[in-house]
């Protein structure tokens, strides 16, 4: 099982490889001719949404993480 800091890393790897991946397809997008844009324009919107499902897992975590914190400091 991962820790919190190993699945903050995963996390933050998909989504420094999700943006180059949409970087790529946004200059593809652009140097197509036009009937072929909207091929592109699908595929961008299928890795936008996988882009903003991963910051929710990673903001999600991050604030699991901070109420554990605080928990803790409670005592438990």
């Amino acid at each position: 099982m991962l820790t919190t800091d190993e699945k903050r890393q995963q996390l933050l790897t998909e989504l420094i490889e999700q943006s180059a991946q949409i970087d790529s397809l946004v200059v593809k997008s652009r140097q197509a001719s036009p009937h072929l844009g909207t091929d592109y324009s699908q595929e961008l919107e299928i890795l936008r949404a996988k882009q903003r499902e991963t910051t929710e897992k990673l903001h999600a975590l991050e604030e699991f993480s901070s109420t554990s914190w605080e928990n803790i400091g409670d005592g438990g």
